[in-house]
């Protein structure tokens, strides 16, 4: 079972344990407001759960990937299903995953349609045969825009870098499509989904409704993890240059995953349109780290850069856990510790999902459990 106790937030927030018990959870969406689910969650080897408004976790669907993975981290067991999105419209969730074929890695995007957002009626591939790896660098986050096309997220393949210039592959790139996996007609190259080139592990996206713009945070080899302003036809360098592009970067690897700006007032006018960064940090290392397992707060100009830095979530435990989904609800920002207090090597984890809250004036600092 998670703990608030190990992690420590900026002071007048407090901590909520919302779910327990997952399995390696990666990112989270949350449902439409009028919906009976609150939030998904995609568990990296398989499963896209639910939890309700009530803080009840279901199963969504089950069962999505047709291989075995060997649990090597880091390696070949970071692989799976990692992106998740929400139509706001029909309800629909889109996911992104790894399969086999001829015991070949690629990645896929599936639009599962669901009437009441705990079963699947039914799904449909909507992209798939794009090569992939099982060492990371696969599909990643799925977006829907304010202009309500699907954002993708596709890492360089790992082992095959120049595959992010190359505008005939669709690795490295941010891809724009329409929810039913067509090319929009106003893509910047036409009769074609890239949007987008030039990343190398473009793991987390975001969108700043301020300027119409999407945010990724880009992940470096040793070093310039980043965090770029995505624009259509855009080229943000890499092979070789992490830098090009990019509105910041970190000398050191931080490893950044999911991001969201705090843009509806969850947070007071202070921290409103600022962005909030998960750094997962090395998966194999326990108890806290100078580098990673945190989320940091960042201060935004017009133009994008940025203006302030601050820790805001620490973990300060001594276990696995590293924060990776994130996302900000009506409420708070939710956020996903991947392994919990569990094991990477092939047991099953107490993964969890926390909400951060600002305190009310007169409400004391106290720290609940559920909400």
């Amino acid at each position: 079972m998670g703990s608030v106790d190990n992690w420590w937030t900026f002071p007048g927030f407090r901590i909520e344990l919302v779910a327990t018990g997952l399995d390696k959870p990666v990112n989270v969406s949350m449902a439409p407001k009028q919906a009976d689910v609150m939030l998904y969650v995609t568990e990296l080897y398989g499963q896209i759960r639910y939890v309700t408004n009530d803080c009840e976790v279901g199963t969504f669907t089950e069962g999505l990937l047709n291989y075995k993975p060997d649990y090597v981290l880091p390696g070949s067991g970071e692989s799976g299903v990692t992106g998740i999105c929400v139509d706001p419209n029909s309800g629909d969730v889109f996911a992104s995953m790894i399969y086999v074929n001829d015991e070949k890695p690629f990645s896929r995007i599936v639009r599962f349609y669901t009437t009441d957002g705990m079963s699947v009626e039914n799904q449909e591939v909507i992209l798939d045969g794009v090569p992939s790896t099982f060492n990371a660098h696969q599909v990643q986050a799925l977006s829907i825009g304010l202009d309500g096309k699907l954002y993708v997220n596709f890492g360089d393949g790992y082992d095959n870098p120049e595959a992010a210039q190359d505008l005939e592959d669709l690795r490295g790139k941010v891809l724009r499509m329409n929810l039913d996996g067509s090319v929009p007609d106003d893509n910047p190259i036409k009769d074609e989904l890239v949007y987008a080139r030039g990343f190398r592990n473009p793991f987390g996206a975001a969108w700043r409704r301020s300027d119409n713009s999407l945010y990724i945070s880009d992940n470096g080899a040793q070093s310039y993890d980043r965090i770029a302003r995505v624009e259509s036809g855009g080229n943000y360098g890499w092979p070789p240059d992490m830098r090009y592009g990019s509105l910041f970067w970190w000398t050191f690897a931080q490893a950044p995953t999911a991001l969201d700006f705090a843009q509806d007032g969850q947070f007071g006018g202070r921290f409103n349109d600022h962005l909030f960064v998960s750094l997962a940090g090395p998966a194999r290392y326990k108890a806290p780290l100078m580098k990673g397992k945190k989320i940091v707060k960042l201060g935004l100009g017009n133009d994008g850069r940025v203006l302030s830095y601050d820790d805001f979530v620490v973990y300060s435990g001594e276990g696995l856990a590293m924060p990776v989904g994130l996302t900000f609800g009506s409420d708070g920002m939710y956020f996903t510790d991947l392994y919990g207090g569990g094991d990477i090597y092939g047991k099953k984890a107490g993964g969890n999902v926390y909400r951060v809250v600002k305190i009310k004036e007169g409400e004391g600092p106290g720290k609940a459990l559920r909400y």
